[in-house]
Formats: C-alpha cells, structure tokens, sequence
C-alpha cells in the first residue's frame, strides 16, 4: 500500500519544486498500552499536521474540504491541547470522551485510523491539484512564500547546515514572525530577512575577549552604538582566529570603516 504521506511529498515536489518537510511520524506495533504513550503519540501528529506541514494542509483545503481532515484536524488539537493547557474545558472533555470504554491500545488505534484518513484525502487532494495546470501554478504560488522553502534557500547562499530538531525551532521562530506582518509587505523579502537573521544567531560564537574590552576599546560603553559594535566583533570574531590585542585592533579598525 502506497505510503499517503510520501506520496503528498512527491506531488508537492513535482507541482513546486519544494520539499514537504516533515519528521515521519511513529506507527507502533504493538499500539501504546499507556496514557503517557498514547499522549506521546498524539504529540507526534499535532507537529506533523499541525506545524510541519500546516501550510500544505490549509492549501489543499481551500482546494477541496475534507471530511476526514476537518474532523482529524480538531481530534488533534482538543488531544493534544487537553494536556497542554489545564483551563480548556472542551478540550478535557473530548479527551475524556475519547478515551472512555476503550483500552489506550483502541484509543490509539481509533487515533491513527483517523489520521490515515485524513492524510489519504491529503494525498488524493494532492493529486487532483497534479493533474491540473492552474492549481500547480498555485501550490506553487503559495510554497514560494513558505518559510520551509526559503529557509532553505537561505541555507543555501550561505552554506548553513541544521539538525531537524534545531532547524523546526529556527523554522518556528521565522513563521511567527512572519504571521506578523502587515498587509502590502513583500512577503518574501521579508522572510528572506528572518532566516538571514535566524541563521547568523544561530552561530555558536563566543568572542576572545570579555564583550565590556570591545566596548570599552571603542569607547561606547553604556552608549546607543554599543550593540552595533558587538555585532561587528563577533563578525570578526567569526571570520578570523584573532585573540587579545589582535582582536582588538581588528575590531577598532572594522569599527571606523563601518561606522564612517
């Protein structure tokens, strides 16, 4: 049987020219005999259909409503968030209806029967948009504005390479920002500037002097510009081997090209 989430990734890939990212999910055998398992499995599909590929579900529902990935997509949710927040009444209350007069191994499998519904109906949906020019052309549309795809890009130009756990937080702090914006911006540039920004944080750098030498060299202390200045150090710092005088000097001289 034809895996309904690889195949979403391939047509994704065909119309757009960009991956499907995502980190497969578990589908145990045995089911999870255990509330903390079952809660752990949920936790799975929530970053899957919630986070990982929450751009690519809400296209392809605006192709075509789905039954089952409307009602997957609140199981979910009410699942997940129940042990995420105490004060959701709704979300308890499903939760417990759930998992009433059922083992956790049928609770599980009620679970994943729903998801692979859902993801079916993802990968036919998915399909349909294949087979014709126009909605291509929007799946593509849509996934040139994506965080994933840009960051990729992003990664790319400046030969930035990230575990896929480090990469998701990047990933997450980037579309936050992005849900941000305001109406008229270009989005692309925009988002082009986060993963730049995410991805030069991202840097592990610790400078060779204590950062008050830097500033003090340069006499900002206490001053507007002392940020600015500390970003150009550890520029050197990231370009260089320099230590103590060296450094010092490298930065001063950096400093005065830069700030002229």
């Amino acid at each position: 049987m034809t895996d309904p989430l690889a195949a979403l990734a391939l047509n994704k890939l065909i119309c757009t020219g960009v991956d499907l990212s995502y980190e497969t999910p578990a589908d145990p055998e045995p089911r999870p005999g255990t509330e903390a398992a079952f809660d752990a499995l949920v936790t799975q599909y929530y970053k899957l259909f919630r986070e990982s590929i929450r751009a690519d579900v809400a296209f392809l529902r605006s192709i075509e409503e789905s039954p089952n990935v409307a009602r997957f997509d609140n199981t979910v949710y009410q699942l997940r968030t129940a042990k995420q927040h105490d004060d959701n009444r709704r979300a308890k209350a499903f939760y417990a209806e759930w998992a009433r007069g059922r083992s956790w191994e049928a609770a599980a499998e009620a679970f994943l029967g729903e998801s692979a519904k859902a993801l079916s109906d993802l990968d036919r949906i998915s399909l349909l948009v294949r087979r014709d020019a126009k909605l291509t052309k929007r799946w593509r549309d849509n996934a040139s504005v994506e965080p994933d795809a840009i960051f990729e890009a992003v990664c790319r130009d400046m030969d930035a390479r990230f575990g896929y756990g480090y990469r998701q937080k990047l990933l997450h702090n980037i579309s936050h920002r992005q849900r941000r914006l305001t109406p008229g911006v270009d989005v692309r540039a925009a988002v082009e500037q986060f993963c730049a920004q995410e991805i030069t944080a991202a840097e592990d750098l610790t400078l060779p002097v204590p950062y008050h030498q830097v500033l003090d060299r340069l006499g900002l202390l206490g001053k507007r510009k002392a940020r600015a200045a500390l970003l150009v150090a550890y520029s050197v710092c990231a370009a260089t081997d320099l230590t103590g005088e060296a450094f010092l000097q490298r930065v001063e001289e950096a400093w005065q090209v830069g700030s002229s």
